[in-house]
């Protein structure tokens, strides 16, 4: 009879082992990444596409676009932060920008905070309700720099 130890030892020795080697594994610690990818973005630029404030004309959709501006305003940050280091940065700064200054002015004149009678004050924006001209205007220059933004996008994937 074998002894049962005799065996055992050795067997176990190789399977200890068999676990150290460097090519079994990382060499050091998993690297985080935060925020999203190129990919993730172009996935979000087509749901902003998608989206009522994009598709429904525009002079008819502002007054429902609140959460819109907001959404297309982080986005706007995501895309810059992602692509600083693409060939395509410097265009889409430039259209992030845009987009953004558009969101302001949308903003600014509180196209889509409590709008009450939107279209009603055309003549004097500053009265209750906003000018729906400007508003629209706004909204539809948003609306073409995402469709910008996404093009560019997909140069880079």
């Amino acid at each position: 009879m074998v002894n049962l130890r005799v065996l055992l030892v050795p067997a176990l020795l190789v399977l200890a082992c068999a676990g150290c080697s460097r090519e079994a594994g990382p060499s050091g610690p998993p690297v985080a990444k935060y925020g999203p990818s190129v990919q993730d973005l172009t996935v979000k630029v087509t749901a902003l596409q998608a989206d009522q404030c994009q598709t429904v004309p525009a002079a008819t959709v502002f007054p429902e676009c609140e959460r819109y501006a907001t959404e297309v305003v982080n986005f706007g940050n995501s895309v810059i932060s992602e692509t600083a280091g693409s060939k395509q940065a410097t265009a889409i700064k430039a259209v992030v920008d845009q987009m953004q200054a558009a969101v302001g002015d949308y903003e600014k004149r509180q196209c889509g905070v409590g709008t009450q009678n939107p279209g009603l004050n055309n003549a004097n924006p500053a009265t209750n309700g906003p000018n729906a001209a400007p508003c629209a205007a706004a909204l539809t220059t948003v609306r073409e720099q995402v469709d910008a933004i996404g093009k560019l996008l997909n140069q880079i994937s």
